[in-house]
C-alpha cells in the first residue's frame, strides 16, 4: 500500500482481504472514547469503500476533537459504534460529580471508555508494587498511573490498568535483550513501521527504559489479552520459542518486545501507550 492514499488502512483477514481502519488518536479524543489507538474493520474488501469510511471516520474524529465535551449526543456518538467502536456511559454517580452546569444534558456521554473487547480485564496487584490510584472520576477521564518498579525482579511481568486497559510492564534481562535480534527474520514488523510508534528507535525495547518494556495488554486482533511466557523452551504453538507473548484466543504471538510475529491474526505489534520514567517510577498516560 501506498503511504497516501491508503494511509490507516490494513488488509486482514483469514484471507487478508478485509480493509482495517487503525489510527493513534490524539490525548483529547482518547480521554473521551478510552482509548489512544483505534482499530476497527471497516468490514469491506472494496478499497474506494475503504477508503470513503475511513475518510468518515477521521472526519468523525475531527469533529470528536473541536467539541465542547458537554455537546456530545447520543447520535453523534453512535457515528463511533458504528464503526465498531463501543462505548458506554458513566455511572451515575460519577456522572454527578462532573461539572455541567445544564443537568437537563446530563444524558450526554460526557466521558466513555471504548472497550475493544478488553474490557473486564482485571487489575493484577502486586504486593510491592506501589501505585497512587487516582480518583473514579479522574480514573474515567484516563488519569495518568503511576508505578514503582523498582522492586521488579528481572524476568518479571506485572499489570496495572489505565483507561480501562491493562498495561503489561516487563522488567528485561540484559541477556533477554541481547536475543531480541534472533527473531527479526520471524517478525512481520521488526522495527514498528506500520504503526505510529512513539519511541522508536530509542531502546530495543520500544520504551523510553533500556530494562523496561511498557505495552498494551490487548491484542491488536480481536482485542484478547496475551499470557506472557518468557521462557525460551518449546511451546505447542512454537517448537522454537525463544519467549514473549502469546494470544490463547486466536494464536497471535509476539515477541519479549510486543512485536508480532508473521503468519499469524494480529496485523500489529502491541501498543505503546505514552509514559516516562522518573527514578524508578513510571508514569502511564503522559508524557514528559
Amino acid at each position: 500500500m501506498s503511504d497516501t492514499a491508503e494511509k490507516y488502512l490494513t488488509l486482514r483477514g483469514a484471507n487478508s482481504d478485509i480493509y482495517f481502519f487503525q489510527k493513534r488518536v490524539s490525548e483529547r479524543v482518547a480521554e473521551i472514547i478510552g482509548t489512544s489507538f483505534i482499530k476497527t474493520s471497516l468490514k469491506t474488501k472494496v478499497l474506494e469503500e475503504a477508503l470513503s469510511s475511513r475518510d468518515n471516520l477521521i472526519s468523525a474524529l475531527t469533529e470528536l476533537e473541536n467539541k465542547d465535551i458537554s455537546d456530545l449526543s447520543d447520535q453523534f456518538l453512535k457515528v463511533f459504534e458504528d464503526f465498531g467502536i463501543t462505548t458506554k456511559p458513566l455511572t451515575k454517580n460519577l456522572e454527578s460529580s462532573l461539572d455541567v452546569p445544564d443537568q437537563g444534558r446530563r444524558k450526554v456521554l460526557i466521558g466513555l471508555t471504548a472497550g475493544f473487547a478488553a474490557a473486564g480485564v482485571g487489575f493484577a496487584a502486586t504486593p510491592f508494587i506501589t501505585a497512587w490510584n487516582p480518583s473514579a472520576r479522574a480514573k474515567a477521564i484516563g488519569s495518568a498511573v503511576k508505578v514503582d518498579v523498582s522492586k521488579m525482579m528481572v524476568g518479571q511481568q506485572i499489570q496495572v490498568s489505565w483507561r480501562k486497559q491493562p498495561i503489561l510492564i516487563i522488567r528485561h534481562s540484559q541477556t533477554a535483550l541481547s536475543g531480541l535480534t534472533a527473531v527479526i527474520s520471524k517478525l512481520a514488523d521488526p522495527n514498528s513501521d506500520n504503526i505510529d510508534e512513539p519511541y522508536k528507535n530509542i531502546n530495543s525495547t520500544r520504551s523510553l527504559s533500556s530494562e523496561y518494556s511498557v505495552l498494551s495488554g490487548v491484542c491488536t486482533h480481536l482485542g484478547c489479552s496475551p499470557k506472557y511466557y518468557p521462557e525460551i523452551e518449546p511451546k505447542p504453538w512454537d517448537s522454537t520459542w525463544a519467549g514473549g507473548f502469546f494470544c490463547p484466543c486466536h494464536g497471535s504471538m509476539f515477541d519479549l518486545v510486543g512485536r508480532v510475529y508473521k503468519g499469524v491474526p494480529a496485523p500489529t505489534n502491541l501498543t505503546v501507550p505514552p509514559h516516562f520514567f522518573e527514578g524508578s517510577i513510571l508514569t502511564i498516560g503522559e508524557e514528559r
